[in-house]
């Protein structure tokens, strides 16, 4: 059988945190101890640069791809660079892309951010295609939230969905999909007003009872189902502030929720928007994974972009219609090899851990009614 080669897809990526970043450098280095303020100065002064690349990679042995794997040095930690030098390290990022012959950059975590609205105009720059990854991030946390509950005997039109960070991208897709199938949401953001806006923008979708609100601590003691998608840098909860009975998504990356082991039985934390895949990445570093056979959603909708050039791309703010999310739901039920990973940092949960905590979670879930 011939090879169909479809061409070459770029992630761009920086460190989630300085624990991942401290890792990076001891992958390189590991004779060596630096000191953190100068290891954020170091980083901050290094321009992007290409880390490794994967070849040949295929999904049904029919198309085959390329992957290159691209450095922003930043940190969110890195309170003082200027927006100006992060976009300028995301432009040099996509001047390597296009050197090494990609057709599509795929933005991962803060670099979405730091370019959402200016998508545009880099992608004509640099004559390649770029998208945030941010449909098919919602639809993989979807997926999973659907998942869980009918793993776990939860019944979805009975429960109270909170979504911490629910006026950005990804928060209102997932809420907007959810406004007709769920009892009630808890939706909480910085700002009240972004939050009543997407509700005016969105209520003809949200059929369910919806509580607009900025105390994310509410949320998590009112909600039987959890979804962090925030853009915070350091975590807001840790495991013990769940009660029991609660399913929590967190796709924040950073992610929102600090885990430790031994992780809770009674309550079920996954690193959301994270999907399974046939074949490695790894770059021979710690990424924030907990297999080399999975990756952020939010890049491989990169590949799912060069393989299929029906598809749409993300980008902007507000722009993931529900039309879109369907296309990226059905896209992930089409691929046989493209499946949902429930992980948490360096733990993957196997099918034995998922049974018992179907039999926790089944026994302390709470069918929350708020009180007006």
């Amino acid at each position: 059988m011939n090879k169909i080669y479809k061409g070459s897809v770029a992630f761009i990526c920086h460190p989630p945190d300085m624990d991942i970043y401290r890792g990076y450098i001891k992958y390189l280095k590991p004779d060596k101890d630096y000191n953190d303020k100068l290891l954020l100065k170091l980083f901050e002064w290094t321009p992007s640069y290409k880390i490794t690349e994967w070849k040949d990679l295929t999904f049904d042995g029919k198309e085959y791809f390329d992957a290159y794997f691209i450095m922003v040095p930043f940190l969110p930690e890195m309170k003082d660079i200027s927006l100006k030098k992060v976009i300028e390290k995301i432009d040099d990022a996509l001047s390597i892309s296009v050197q090494c012959g990609c057709k599509v950059a795929a933005l991962g975590a803060f670099t979405s951010i730091v370019l959402q609205g200016k998508e545009e105009d880099y992608a004509k720059k640099h004559e390649i295609k770029i998208t945030s990854g941010n449909a098919l991030t919602a639809a993989g946390i979807i997926r999973s939230v659907e998942k869980c509950a009918r793993d776990f005997g939860v019944d979805l039109s009975d429960s109270t969905i909170g979504i911490i960070g629910a006026s950005g991208d990804i928060g209102s897709s997932c809420a907007t999909y959810f406004g007709n199938k769920v009892k009630k949401m808890i939706l909480t953001a910085k700002s009240k007003n972004s939050l009543e806006i997407f509700y005016e923008n969105k209520k003809d979708f949200l059929q369910c009872e919806i509580e607009l609100s900025t105390n994310n601590a509410f949320a998590v003691k009112n909600s039987n189902i959890i979804i962090f998608v925030t853009s915070s840098y350091v975590p807001m909860f840790n495991q013990d502030d769940f009660l029991g009975g609660t399913i929590v998504c967190d796709a924040s990356a950073p992610q929102n929720v600090y885990t430790k082991m031994p992780l809770r039985k009674d309550v079920f934390i996954y690193h959301g928007g994270i999907l399974s895949l046939p074949f490695k990445l790894d770059p021979g570093f710690d990424i924030g994974l907990a297999s080399p056979y999975s990756f952020y959603g939010c890049q491989i909708e990169g590949i799912l972009l060069l393989l299929d050039d029906s598809l749409p791309f993300s980008w902007g703010r507000g722009n993931i219609s529900i039309d879109k999310l369907e296309l990226y739901l059905k896209k992930i039920e089409t691929i046989s090899n493209l499946g949902i990973c429930f992980s948490i940092g360096k733990h993957e949960y196997t099918n034995e851990e998922i049974n018992k905590y179907k039999e926790n979670i089944y026994k302390n879930v709470r069918l929350i009614s708020i009180k007006n």
